[in-house]
């Protein structure tokens, strides 16, 4: 639930009323050719989900194409969207999915060629012309989201690869999505991803034992997948306000600190 404040005036006498307004939280998970990339993104996305500990009306989803996302999204009401976290594939020009795409058996690279099943979602027109192959007819591309749909505080966290790594002569997805964003009204909206590639095996850890003279090495279990690890920066309007290499959850406050008045 989020806190709303309203100022109502009736003959002369000012009035703040202060609204409870439910809002809602999308997971967005899956699209892999490979089934162990799609379990990997569905433990993830249930560890975020116990962090948000039924903040809002959460709707977690496996998704496998573009398609399936932005219909979801633009079927909500104005101003109700407060965060959608995508767990899937990426890169700065896109994120990726296969249609057919299942935590249970595998895609074949020659089955997404001969039947055209990459639908995708793009930065643009323009790189989905270039550089999309074997497009099917679920592909989008981020302009075709109604950003209407998003609270004027919300968060779009991005957990795939390479989704904030600096391209210089061109914006990446997260550094595009906050512009537009925040071109929409969205002021206090933010886009965060990762600069590298994103590792979910959060807990993995080597440790030297001088005592048994041996590594005691502790290996991440699936439950505990987790991709909030490694360099991730937060875009607001296009520009970076934070980067951090912090394990877990960037907070609501740690984001409300950095944002420009």
């Amino acid at each position: 639930m989020s806190n709303t404040i309203f100022t109502l005036e009736t003959n002369g006498i000012t009035k703040t009323l202060e609204l409870k307004v439910e809002y809602t939280r999308f997971l967005f998970h899956g699209g892999a050719k490979k089934s162990s990339d799609n379990s990997a993104f569905h433990f993830a996305s249930l560890n975020v989900k116990n962090d948000y500990n039924n903040d809002g009306t959460i709707i977690r989803e496996s998704i496998k194409s573009a398609k399936e996302v932005v219909d979801k999204i633009n079927a909500q009401e104005d101003n109700s969207i407060q965060s959608i976290d995508f767990f899937c594939h990426g890169d700065m020009l896109g994120l990726y999915f296969i249609v057919g795409a299942s935590i249970y058996s595998n895609v074949s690279s020659e089955d997404v060629e001969s039947k055209n099943l990459n639908a995708s979602l793009y930065l643009g027109k323009a790189t989905r012309l270039i550089q999309g192959s074997d497009l099917h007819d679920d592909s989008r591309v981020i302009q075709d989201i109604e950003l209407s749909k998003f609270t004027n505080g919300c968060k779009i966290e991005i957990h795939g690869c390479l989704t904030a790594h600096d391209m210089y002569v061109k914006d990446n997805i997260c550094e595009e999505l906050s512009e537009l964003l925040y071109s929409e009204g969205k002021k206090k909206a933010v886009v965060i991803g990762h600069t590298e590639r994103a590792n979910p095996n959060i807990k993995d850890t080597k440790k030297w034992d001088e005592k048994k003279k041996e590594w005691i090495i502790t290996k991440t279990t699936n439950k505990e997948q987790d991709y909030r690890q490694g360099e991730r920066k937060v875009f607001h309007n296009g520009k970076v306000i934070l980067t951090t290499t912090k394990k877990g959850r960037i907070t609501g406050k740690e984001i409300n600190n950095v944002i420009p008045e």
